[in-house]
């Protein structure tokens, strides 16, 4: 499965701050993991950008942790 975070902005739209990130499951997805629709023009970032500090949807966040497996080998 490719997953991809996608922005929600604010009031000002593309010229102003990205509200928060939200997961989409797939490439160019226009609903977030939590249901919240996303532009479809929405500046998207790859998955591995998740945890890295950007402002994350928080359900969606505990959706794509249930999606994701975790490898213990690859955290040392």
């Amino acid at each position: 499965m490719t997953h991809q975070l996608r922005a929600e902005y604010g009031p000002a739209g593309r010229s102003g701050e990205v509200r928060r990130w939200h997961i989409v499951r797939t490439a160019g997805a226009t609903e977030g993991m939590c249901g919240a629709k996303i532009e479809p023009d929405a500046e998207t970032r790859p998955e591995t950008d998740w945890g890295t500090g950007l402002r994350t949807c928080q359900q969606c966040g505990s959706l794509y942790l249930h999606e994701v497996p975790f490898h213990r080998a690859e955290h040392g």
